[in-house]
């Protein structure tokens, strides 16, 4: 899932509890847990972006731990979606975690596009 602006309060109390102490943490937001129809996981419905994946890979050394998933289904609400029924990530608000500063953020304008920003590198 894709935590977003208006359910920050909510995917951070989620990051915090564990189910393994606190059973009653989808009891206590009144949020609910579906389980995937693609995965071994659950689902929140409210959240208005759900990316559904699988371990790939866990890469760990001593100064890094990374997490690789592979993307099964990606299921998003009409109000994100772009005139085309792309996911528009203006529309998501989707948080950003900034662990230097233990913040939150938004994902803002968009300032390039991908393959194409770095284009005139490839001609040196």
């Amino acid at each position: 899932m894709l935590a977003d602006k208006d359910h920050m309060d909510v995917a951070d109390f989620f990051g915090i509890a564990t189910g393994n102490t606190m059973k009653d943490k989808f009891e206590r937001t009144g949020y609910t847990a579906v389980k995937s129809a693609f995965v071994n996981a659950p689902v929140i419905e409210e959240f208005p972006v759900v990316m559904e994946c699988e371990l790939e890979q866990v890469i760990e050394n001593e100064t890094f731990y990374a997490i690789v998933g592979k993307i099964i289904n990606t299921s998003a609400e009409e109000s994100v979606l772009d005139e085309n029924g792309k996911i528009e990530p203006t529309k998501v608000n989707a948080l950003v975690f900034d662990q230097f500063q233990l913040g939150y953020y938004t994902i803002g304008e968009k300032v390039g596009q991908a393959w194409d920003a770095g284009k005139e590198w490839m001609k040196k």
